[in-house]
């Protein structure tokens, strides 16, 4: 379910100045993805409290993190970065099992959604002079982070 990601103790980053440290947080925005989009996806089947229209905007959102998680690994691997390179955490997962509702999770994912947005712009700002490939990248998902607050604000 993981794989290729190595579960462990967190390094702390490297410099986002070297491409290694570039690395570290694609590695870290892409488990982040992938962590939502599990839960998204396990949400859909897991709150029945849920109405339909609301699993079927889950089980969408689902299918974005992941095409995200696929454009930042794309991305490691032209900067020959390996994903296994260093570990990562499943603290964002984890914390998703604590919601007890559709409500309570929405809202909760609708403000992880937004923390990665914003986070998404300022990396693309930071990068846009030095690498604007990842720059662009990051930018395109923040862009689309907005799109799944959006679709709990329409449903909540």
């Amino acid at each position: 379910m993981w794989s290729p990601y190595i579960l462990g103790k967190v390094p702390k980053s490297r410099s986002i100045s070297t491409v290694e440290g570039l690395g570290d947080r694609l590695r870290f925005v892409a488990f982040a993805e992938r962590q939502a989009a599990l839960a998204f996806k396990e949400a859909a089947s897991r709150f029945t409290d849920a109405s339909c229209e609301l699993r079927e905007a889950w089980l969408w959102v689902s299918k974005e993190e992941e095409k995200h998680e696929r454009w930042l690994l794309a991305r490691m691997e032209e900067l020959s970065q390996r994903v296994e390179a260093c570990p990562v955490a499943l603290d964002l997962y984890l914390s998703f099992e604590r919601c007890h509702s559709a409500h309570e999770f929405a809202l909760y994912m609708s403000n992880a959604e937004e923390r990665g947005r914003v986070a998404g712009e300022k990396f693309g700002e930071i990068l846009k002079e030095r690498d604007p490939v990842t720059a662009k990248i990051f930018a395109q998902i923040a862009a689309e982070e907005r799109e799944h607050v959006a679709m709990v604000a329409k449903f909540f």
